[in-house]
């Protein structure tokens, strides 16, 4: 930060000569001139460097000491404006040069869209097209309030969203709308199945007439829990039926990956090409005259660098970096003990996947088998995890049916 203040009041850096050095430095302190990279080159010469201020106020002063001064080097922004005095064409250009830059910062050369996940920035950056916020568009007319409320009505998955205009930057931020799960409604009469089949190891009723005990062995589809509920007295009603069922269950899971493939192997780290592009806008200039690339495989690496002035204004002008590295790609054969490890962990996290985080892995056992350049990994394990689903019941188990009773019974006239 010093050194823009610096630039920006203009430095000069002095060679002074006289017989008793500290005398002029003790002069510096009592009149309160600061100065800095001070190096005394013999016993009556030193060099230092002060602010153009500065040295017009130490100047006069010279002569009490009688001290000989030489100016070694002077620069900063007011010794280059001095010099530019009567090159009036440079001048011209770069008032032109500083007013065209505070011009093109007021539009917008680049969005951005931070925060979401699911909603692809395609769509964002269409429905924001639409209300005035592209690329080319007057900054100072955005106005964020309007935009936000007539985008959420355009995006319904999108629940917040902001845009902070930063130069010719805009910065769109939004906040995805969290759906909630489909809910079957409490009045209506529902009954809990079995997700997965297994043995079961808890029951947890809320509501409803459990159909399985403990220990019992249930398939998947099968009914845990129902609410029809028939009384003693030969009525029937309807109730939402809910609950928890834990179980034990078992999996069995394989996967196969060949032990023969290729590799990547760099030829040498100087075949390299890069290729260099300037972006304005949108419209792009080619630093390079031959596009093509002269092998057939090779890695890309894209760096993309903005022009920012000081004080954080982004100028419409990008440039684009790509890098290629040739590789070849040579036979290769894994280690078998690597291979079985890493499809352990692939089942691994397969059956987490399946388990849910609220299940958990009792048990596993893994085979491993090689044959014809293929490994294959079996996986058999135990777990327990809560297997209730809820469903509604359909028309049939919502049909009453009336007692029946023996003919002849009855009274009689």
């Amino acid at each position: 930060m010093q050194r823009v203040v610096n630039f920006f009041t203009g430095n000069i850096k002095l060679t002074l000569t006289c017989a008793y050095p500290e005398r002029l430095i003790n002069l510096c302190a009592t009149h309160h001139i600061g100065f800095w990279n001070l190096e005394r080159i013999d016993e009556v010469t030193i060099e230092m460097t002060m602010t153009l201020r500065a040295y017009k106020k130490l100047k006069p002063l010279l002569e009490r000491i009688q001290a000989e001064v030489q100016q070694t080097k002077k620069q900063g922004a007011p010794v280059f404006l001095w010099r530019m005095r009567k090159r009036y064409a440079l001048i011209t250009g770069l008032v032109l040069a500083l007013t065209a830059t505070w011009i093109t910062s007021l539009y917008i050369w680049d969005i951005r869209v931070e925060g979401n996940e699911t909603v692809s920035q395609v769509v964002i950056l269409s429905a924001l097209e639409e209300l005035g916020v592209e690329i080319g568009a007057f900054g100072p007319r955005i106005k964020p309030e309007i935009i936000r409320n007539e985008a959420l009505l355009r995006l319904a998955d999108i629940e917040w969203l902001t845009i902070n205009v930063n130069g010719s930057r805009a910065t769109v931020i939004v906040r995805e709308r969290i759906h909630p799960p489909v809910r079957i409604e409490e009045d209506i009469p529902t009954a809990v199945y079995a997700s997965q089949g297994g043995i079961i190891d808890r029951i947890i009723i809320w509501n409803g007439t459990p159909l399985v005990e403990v220990g019992d062995t249930v398939e998947m589809g099968q009914d845990l829990i129902t609410g029809r509920v028939d009384t003693l007295l030969g009525g029937t009603y309807f109730q939402r039926a809910d609950g928890r069922i834990y179980a034990r269950t078992w999996y069995t899971l394989s996967m196969s990956m060949p032990l023969e493939g290729y590799e990547k192997v760099y030829i040498y780290a100087g075949e390299v090409s890069t290729k260099s592009t300037i972006i304005f806008g949108e419209n792009r200039i080619n630093l390079f005259f031959d596009s093509s690339i002269s092998h057939r495989t090779y890695d890309k690496i894209v760096e993309t660098s903005d022009f920012i002035l000081p004080g954080g204004i982004i100028l419409p002008i990008r440039r684009e970096r790509r890098v290629y590295t040739q590789f070849e790609t040579v036979p290769h054969r894994m280690d078998e003990t690597r291979a079985a490890l890493l499809l352990q962990e692939r089942l691994l996290e397969r059956l987490r996947e399946r388990i849910g985080t609220a299940g958990e892995i009792l048990r596993t056992d893994f085979r491993v088998e090689i044959g014809e350049g293929v490994i294959t990994v079996h996986l058999e394990a135990e777990c327990r995890e809560q297997i209730a689903a809820l469903r509604r019941l359909n028309e049939e188990e919502l049909i009453i049916t009336p007692p029946i009773t023996e003919e002849g019974e009855g009274s009689q006239w």
